[in-house]
């Protein structure tokens, strides 16, 4: 049997690595209750109860990371709910652990072969994020177009579906309000989110219904003392001998004459402003609109100028790439190309040291027999073990490693230190210091997957870690 831990054989009948010391009961014991959190998030994703899900999932990886099936399912859960990005990173992770007959390598495929289905992607979550901002600076009806578009790029985006919630009910609109949630509840079925904001919309429209029964009851005691009054002025006219018609005519004329006024003399001036005000607000409509069309002539002509660029970029890295392949050939292969790289970096040095010794041994032990049958590639080989011939014997441990990629790290080799993170991570994993400098070094080089499988793992098995704040930031970056 292989340990888990170091890769070494071991025994079965004694349950402990006699390398590296790993009790295999234990391992036994991480694989049953991670598969029993695994199976809880799965029974809870066929009910739809996808938060349930995710919570049950994230479970199992915290008690084992490389249980591949629940982070798929963890992948797929975060996709339903609309948030394909931490989707894409789960399965990245899961890849890395396993690399053959692994699904979420057929689900990153079907994610490619989609392009105009990931860019809407994409474009709602930079709309819901422009909604936040928005928001955050007064501008709700903004945000509300904003996350209209989100919902209807990705109509399975809880989380734009909540936002649009909130505002409906920070304006009273309880209906609209009502209508979103229940969108996300088809989704997920027991969101404790949209739940708890459905209950907040009961107890306000509860009050309202209170409120309106105490106006209500006010009204009709204000309609009853009006009656009475009116009542009181009947009787009075009942009791006149006689009605003074003059005094009725002049109120009729007087009507009159304030009609006449009105019109002659009111609406027109009225009239007038509104005809100034249309004007200076088609000019100012028309001036708006030429800038919008200068601005985008510009635009236009920036975006033309960045596209010769990297059309250029493109010719030039592909006579690059050519080039290199055709020396990588002419070597034997790129293990060759690597080893004789290096070697060549020494001999003008003159002399190595232990660890670029060791450097050198990995290099050598990477070449292949296949890339061997080359007679020129045999040559360079058999070079460098004839001048170099304590590089096969020379050892280093994961200390060492890790202090000579952290001199390298601190002096901004980022590229030489990284080979010595790699080889000191795959002596023991367990260095919670040379995790975090492989993935801030992986980071640092521009590749930012690796960095984010690195900085996971480190969040996983150190959660309490020394540099866990600079982890999650980190990560927070990558996204």
């Amino acid at each position: 049997m292989i340990c888990p831990k170091c890769g070494a054989n071991m025994i079965i009948s004694k349950g402990v690595c006699a390398k590296c010391g790993y009790d295999i009961e234990v391992n036994r014991q991480t694989r049953k209750y991670s598969c029993y959190f695994y199976n809880r998030g799965l029974e809870r994703a066929r009910n739809r109860d996808l938060s349930g899900a995710a919570e049950m999932l994230r479970r199992a990886l915290k008690v084992s990371k490389k249980n591949v099936d629940a982070r798929n399912l963890l992948g797929l859960v975060y996709c339903e709910m609309g948030d394909p990005v931490s989707a894409i990173q789960e399965w990245i992770i899961s890849r890395s652990y396993l690399e053959e007959n692994n699904p979420a390598t057929r689900y990153l495929e079907m994610l490619r072969s989609n392009p105009s289905k990931l860019d809407n992607l994409n474009l709602a979550i930079r709309k819901y994020n422009g909604a936040v901002d928005a928001v955050a600076h007064d501008g709700d009806d903004l945000a509300i177009l904003q996350l209209k578009k989100a919902v209807s790029l990705n109509p399975k985006f809880i989380r734009a579906w909540q936002m649009l919630a909130l505002i409906y009910m920070k304006y009273g609109q309880m209906d609209k309000a009502r209508v979103c949630l229940r969108k996300t509840l088809a989704i997920d079925v027991t969101n404790t989110t949209s739940m708890k904001y459905l209950r907040e919309i009961r107890a306000m429209l509860r009050a309202n219904r209170k409120l309106k029964v105490s106006v209500t009851e006010a009204e009709d005691e204000q309609q009853e003392a009006e009656i009475v009054t009116t009542k009181t002025y009947a009787s009075y006219l009942e009791e006149q001998d006689h009605v003074d018609y003059r005094v009725l005519i002049s109120l009729l004329v007087g009507i009159f004459l304030g009609i006449m006024v009105v019109y002659f003399l009111v609406v027109p001036g009225i009239k007038t402003g509104m005809r100034q005000e249309f004007k200076n607000t088609q000019g100012d409509y028309a001036e708006q609109m030429s800038k919008y069309l200068t601005d985008i002539d510009a635009l236009e002509k920036e975006s033309q100028s960045l596209r010769n660029k990297i059309d250029m970029q493109e010719t030039e890295l592909e006579a690059n790439e050519a080039e290199l392949s055709d020396l990588r050939n002419k070597a034997g292969g790129i293990n060759v190309f690597n080893m004789a790289a290096y070697y060549l970096k020494l001999k003008e040095k003159g002399a190595a040291t232990k660890d670029e010794l060791f450097i050198l041994q990995k290099r050598i032990r990477a070449v292949s027999d296949e890339e061997l049958k080359s007679e020129s590639a045999k040559q360079i080989y058999n070079k460098v073990l004839a001048d170099f011939p304590d590089a096969q014997s020379v050892t280093m441990t994961s200390s060492e490693l890790f202090d000579k990629g952290r001199s390298l790290f601190d002096n901004k080799k980022y590229d030489d230190a990284l080979e010595y993170f790699v080889y000191s991570y795959e002596k023991s994993a367990d260095n919670e210091k040379n995790m975090y400098y492989l993935a801030r070094t992986y980071q640092l080089t521009g590749d930012l997957a690796a960095a984010a499988r690195y900085y996971n793992e480190y969040t996983e098995r150190f959660p309490e870690g020394e540099h866990i704040s600079a982890v999650r930031s980190a990560l927070n970056e990558i996204r």
